[in-house]
């Protein structure tokens, strides 16, 4: 049985990954870039950025640029009939923060992602190709006050390519604040939903 997976069908695509990333590079400057000059303390912002990010003042705005690479190898995910699924990604996070009167207003990320699944826990034998390709943005209802953040997100996801899978494994659309979403998330749906990934990952024989 695949293990649950927390909030709604198509933000839980972060959060089934995230537990098994490690952080190899995070939050590394990035060149200045658009109108005004660095902001000399980010600190007096609220909340205040990740350390090593970059704030420019832009007319009324503070602009603050990050990234966050993410990596994991061979790393435990979620579990099939046939075994343990093991994962080796790359996962690169730009993200802008925009701050009004000190304040953060809204914040985007854009994200790329790249992993190879196997039932290998050195990464051998057959695997299958990982992508994502998303974006989401978070308008704070408060300013300054992260936890009132909305969340909406475009693009696609999760998408899992090996043989005789087709679009067995695929998160693809947009979500609105509401949780509300259109698209496409499919993930080994169905009791037998997990028969195809193991075919592909060669645990079930060959496909006809």
């Amino acid at each position: 049985m695949i293990a649950p997976k927390p909030h709604t069908k198509r933000e839980r695509r972060w959060w089934w990954r995230g537990a098994a990333l490690i952080v190899v590079a995070s939050l590394a400057p990035v060149a200045n870039a658009g109108a005004g000059g660095p902001v000399a303390d980010p600190s007096v912002l609220q909340p205040p950025p990740p350390p090593g990010a970059v704030c420019r003042a832009d007319g009324m705005y503070v602009i603050c640029d990050t990234f966050l690479d993410l990596a994991s190898t061979n790393e435990p995910i979620f579990d099939l009939p046939c075994g343990t699924v093991y994962e080796t990604s790359i996962d690169h996070r730009d993200g802008t923060r925009w701050y009004v009167d000190n304040l953060l207003v809204k914040r985007r990320v854009v994200a790329h992602f790249a992993a190879t699944w196997s039932l290998s826990s050195t990464g051998a034998g057959p695997t299958v190709a990982v992508a994502g390709d998303s974006n989401w943005w978070i308008r704070l209802g408060v300013t300054g006050v992260e936890s009132t953040g909305e969340l909406t997100s475009h693009g696609s996801a999760l998408r899992v390519t090996g043989r005789g899978l087709g679009g067995t494994i695929r998160d693809a659309g947009i979500t609105y604040p509401d949780g509300s979403d259109r698209g496409v998330s499919r993930f080994l749906d169905g009791p037998d939903g997990g028969v195809a990934l193991c075919a592909a990952l060669g645990a079930c024989g060959d496909l006809p």
